[in-house]
């Protein structure tokens, strides 16, 4: 894909030097804080902010984050269940769940049920390996990572960065099935993610594989928000140790 590449860690090097880091947001999630659920069952449990809700499609919490310049959000992520409607789909492999977070939100649907979250972009990561998909919607078929851009809270659309993981990894030289995703189920998986609201440049870490990110470029006009929202899809998921850090 021409706006989608895979760049090693070293390569950050060349990135501009940053002279100190100041971190803005630090949810350590004893409470909820400041954050405001929207739709699905969402709290805390052992440190960590949890939604419960394994069949919804679309629940969403939200939280007022600075957000300019260049910052880099961090957390860490657990799925806890889902991703299947029953053992018999489970069996058959017929596998659907993802989560993901809208960056520069502005105006989110505070505690109300919506598709999108106001003006923002949506970063997501989705599993589905069904066949209904595969084929009548074989754009979301596989493991990819996926961004949508939300015109405002009725109106959401994925973007043209669609990335099969799977082959882009291949690509890399890197093997990674669907069994081999079972390793990150039941574990802490981090997450780190940058964005650059000038010049609307985004990298994010790949978590099957580290030291390689991904970047893409989308229009810095609709990161003018002050709102991040967390969001998940037929998933239970506890997240934790979510930080913004100014650069």
């Amino acid at each position: 894909m021409k706006k989608v590449a895979l760049i090693f860690a070293a390569l950050l090097l060349l990135l501009p030097l940053v002279v100190s880091a100041q971190v803005i947001v630090s949810d350590e999630f004893e409470t909820l804080v400041e954050w405001v659920p929207g739709y699905g069952q969402w709290g805390i449990r052992g440190g960590m902010l949890i939604q419960r809700d394994a069949q919804t499609g679309l629940a969403r919490i939200d939280r007022s984050v600075p957000q300019r310049g260049e910052v880099e959000i961090s957390f860490q992520v657990r799925y806890e269940a889902g991703g299947f409607p029953d053992q018999a789909a489970l069996r058959a492999g017929q596998l659907h769940g993802g989560f993901g977070i809208h960056v520069g939100v502005n105006n989110p649907p505070l505690g109300r049920i919506a598709w999108g979250a106001g003006q923002s972009y949506l970063l997501w990561l989705n599993l589905d390996t069904r066949r209904e998909t595969m084929t009548g919607a074989s754009e979301h078929f596989g493991f990819r990572g996926q961004v949508y851009e939300s015109e405002r809270n009725s109106v959401m659309n994925i973007t043209p960065l669609n990335v099969d993981i799977q082959a882009e990894l291949a690509a890399a030289g890197i093997t990674l099935g669907i069994d081999d995703i079972e390793q990150f189920l039941g574990v802490l998986v981090p997450i780190r993610i940058r964005v650059n609201y000038n010049t609307g440049r985004i990298m994010v870490a790949d978590p099957t594989a580290p030291t390689l990110w991904f970047y893409f470029d989308v229009d810095p006009s609709v990161l003018r928000g002050n709102y991040v929202s967390l969001r998940t899809n037929s998933l239970a998921v506890s997240f934790s140790d979510f930080k913004v850090t100014q650069r």
